[in-house]
């Protein structure tokens, strides 16, 4: 939990974090960051701001090695950026995202879209800018997982006809718990389901699983087994055969997301080892104090986009 600034700025210092990315990092575990969110003001005033922003997100995040900015997570290094952008409009996206893979190739770039088609904030990144892997959020909407209007085969023909990133992968984002949104909560068997349908038609462009949030779908607060370690075991672990499979790298943003244990298209493996897991959890700062469960490790605070 970060509380303090940077004198004279109005960046938050959380170089303490520092220790614990690495950690997560010698493990495997990928670490975004997460721009937007469906809170606050935020916007990109034209394209060429767009460029600039992405230079000023390298250095200030990832790889880059300006003097002159502050690095609110001191000499760690996160692994890229996820685009959850649903508010604002959509200028300068594709532009951002583009600028940022061309000065920071090894960074992943990831976006967040509602499962809406074509989304109104992301579809034009999405069309003319880069992303290695999308996250959809089919909660909180008319096309939620499990229902009749699910529309992960139209995503998945974005995928396979449009995407400039031919291995693009698609997760399927889900509640981990029925307070984390207001619908689409499944459980994991339900989840199980529809993911195993999924992987059937379209298991060519199937990344996994996105979880909303980290917080909530790696701790039970009734003390059972976490939503992420069920699908984890049960569903991405297990191939058709009945085999468990090998253990894949993992992968976290300010979110959780799982993915399939297939290895990730070369494109996304070369800056994700193996590949990234097949659970992603994704989550605001500090977490997850918004639906009121109670994990020993957080501190209560407003959640504010990470």
């Amino acid at each position: 939990h970060c509380d303090k600034y940077f004198k004279g700025s109005q960046m938050l210092d959380c170089t303490t974090l520092a220790p614990q990315i690495q950690a997560c990092q010698e493990k495997g575990i990928k670490i975004l960051m997460s721009m937007g969110g469906a809170t606050g003001a935020y916007s990109m005033k034209d394209n060429a701001t767009a460029e600039t922003y992405a230079q000023t997100v390298v250095d200030t995040f990832l790889g880059g090695n300006s003097s002159e900015v502050e690095r609110p997570f001191g000499e760690a290094v996160l692994d890229g950026v996820d685009l959850d952008i649903e508010g604002g409009g959509d200028t300068g996206y594709a532009e951002f995202s583009n600028k940022l893979r061309e000065i920071s190739p090894d960074s992943l770039i990831t976006a967040a879209p509602q499962c809406a088609f074509p989304d109104a904030m992301l579809s034009n990144a999405l069309d003319n800018g880069w992303v290695d892997a999308v996250f959809i959020q089919f909660y909180n909407n008319f096309c939620n997982a499990g229902t009749e209007n699910f529309n992960f085969d139209t995503w998945a023909d974005w995928a396979k006809t449009t995407s400039k990133n031919p291995d693009v992968k698609l997760y399927i984002g889900s509640p981990a718990c029925e307070a984390c949104a207001s619908t689409g909560y499944l459980g994991a068997d339900k989840l199980g389901e529809v993911y195993n349908s999924v992987k059937g038609s379209n298991g060519d462009v199937l990344g996994g699983i996105m979880l909303w949030d980290a917080g909530a779908a790696y701790y039970s607060e009734s003390g059972g087994t976490p939503i992420a370690q069920q699908l984890k075991q049960d569903v991405l672990e297990t191939t058709s055969s009945g085999q468990a499979s090998a253990e894949p790298a993992e992968s976290a943003s300010a979110s959780a997301t799982a993915q399939s244990s297939e290895p990730v298209a070369s494109a996304l493996s070369k800056r994700a080892p193996e590949s990234l897991k097949t659970i992603v959890g994704r989550a605001a700062m500090p977490d997850p104090v918004n639906h009121g469960i109670k994990h020993p490790n957080y501190q209560n605070g407003d959640p504010y986009e990470g």
